[in-house]
């Protein structure tokens, strides 16, 4: 009994395969109902060298669904960026129209082709800091997928190391009702002797199926953990294999959120300055082909000009005076300079108001520095205060399974009654479970220190 904790505890940690043998005597439930019972836990399978590690979990987790929607806002980043940088370059335009005039004073039918460069020499720096501000929003999307990936990371390993816990849980319940159905054909031939009452024996019997509804939870459990590995990581999960994390540095890198962050606020920056009084200057060369189809005037148009007649030189109706108006071939090359001089400040409004949210970035940027600061504090403390349960675990294991021995002789003996012996049995199996379990949340805070701290976990992880 003394090392029966022990055994338990390197059950969980290697992965070793734990089995109990059942005596034939053990219990006085039917082989039908003890076969129905099992029938119910036939979803859990113990941890072995085949199963999956944690590095083959966080491997997986590279592909969720998240990650691959924060690659796409990237990209989506990344061709903004290069769309502002476009914008230095000179565009070119071109454009045809077609025209068939009928009114009162004649008929026409024209083709117009033109080709429009176009270069902004100065737009006020606007162009400049658009480039500075799709640049910073892409450096913040690739640290906000960097910051997902870590929270990913940080889930599968609470979800990993839980399954653990939950097993220990399991099996160390597992252990309790086989310890009680093992008394249950003594205490019915100490019943039927006369030496001890009706309420011992309905007492265990009731201690077995109270066990039996936990063990049953606790599976359940076990079956949410693997679930949530399944969709965190893309991967079927069915066996786990135990691994540890390596100890951490202690030492504060600026995490990917605060980066993030700090580049969004810098965009807001850039973005105000992009709100400007200052000119733009701009270049611009068209060149334009027309060509005059057939061109009639109409009787009023001889009225309206006191009877110049069709064949004048300058009638609106002769080739002469619509070739100069519509010339075969035409070239404009010219400079604009476009300035706001007044609109009712609106220009500085907008500006204030960037400002107001930069500003407002910037605190939050501050806040989150601050918050990281204590953060690495507060999980290197509870790194500290986890080591500190893992010796008090142990020793209080060590002592309950000493206490359970000698209580154990002693009920036996019939010195002490069932009441004490049941005591004794929920300690021992509680130290065992708790035992495991801070064994589990230590590796689970080693992994938080790393995410607050703001280094990579995956350095961490064996492989």
């Amino acid at each position: 009994m003394r090392f029966l904790g022990v055994t338990l505890a390197t059950f969980l940690i290697f992965g070793t395969s734990l089995t109990f043998a059942d005596e034939a005597d053990s219990t006085i439930v039917d082989d039908s109902q003890e076969l129905s019972f099992h029938e119910n836990l036939s979803i859990l399978s113990p941890s072995t060298n085949d199963g999956l590690s944690l590095s083959d979990l966080l491997e997986g987790a590279k592909n969720n669904y998240n990650l691959e929607a924060k690659d796409i806002a990237i990209l989506q980043a990344e061709a903004n960026k290069a769309a502002a940088q476009r914008e230095f370059f000179p565009t070119l335009d071109g454009s045809y129209s077609f025209q068939d005039t009928n009114n009162t004073y004649r008929t026409m039918q024209t083709h117009t082709a033109s080709l429009r460069a176009n270069w902004e020499v100065f737009s006020g720096l606007k162009t400049y800091n658009k480039v500075r501000e799709r640049s910073s929003l892409h450096r913040s999307s690739i640290a906000d997928r960097a910051n997902t990936k870590e929270q990913l990371f940080l889930s599968v390993i609470e979800q990993y190391y839980g399954y653990f816990s939950n097993q220990a849980q399991m099996i160390s319940l597992e252990q309790r009702r086989k310890e009680l159905a093992a008394n249950i054909k003594r205490i019915e031939r100490l019943y039927k002797a006369g030496l001890t009452t009706i309420d011992d024996l309905e007492s265990l019997r009731a201690q077995i199926l109270t066990t039996e509804h936990d063990i049953a939870n606790i599976v359940l459990e076990m079956e949410r953990n693997k679930l949530m590995l399944s969709l965190l990581t893309n991967l079927e999960v069915k066996d786990l294999k135990r691994v540890d994390i390596k100890m951490p540095t202690f030492n504060m890198q600026k995490r990917q959120d605060i980066i993030a962050l700090e580049e969004r606020a810098k965009s807001i920056t850039f973005q105000a300055k992009q709100v400007t009084y200052l000119p733009t200057i701009a270049v611009s060369d068209s060149f334009s082909w027309n060509s005059l189809g057939n061109v009639t005037s109409k009787p009023a148009l001889d009225e309206l000009l006191g009877g110049g007649g069709a064949g004048g030189g300058f009638s609106f109706g002769g080739s002469n005076f619509m070739k100069m108006s519509f010339p075969p071939t035409q070239n404009v090359l010219g400079v604009s300079v476009d300035m706001r001089l007044f609109d009712f400040f609106n220009l500085s409004k907008q500006k204030e108001a960037l400002r107001y949210s930069a500003l407002q970035a910037q605190k939050e940027l501050a806040y989150k520095k601050n918050e990281q600061e204590k953060d690495e504090k507060l999980y290197r403390k509870s790194l500290e205060i986890a080591q500190a349960k893992i010796k008090s675990a142990e020793a209080a294991l060590k002592s309950a399974n000493i206490s359970f021995e000698n209580v154990a002789k002693r009920y036996n003996s019939q010195i002490l009654n069932f009441t004490d012996y049941l005591q004794s049995l929920s300690t021992k199996f509680n130290a065992e479970t708790t035992f495991i379990q801070s064994l589990n949340d230590y590796e689970i805070e080693k992994a938080r220190y790393l995410y607050y701290s703001g280094q990579e976990i995956e350095d961490y992880i064996q492989k």
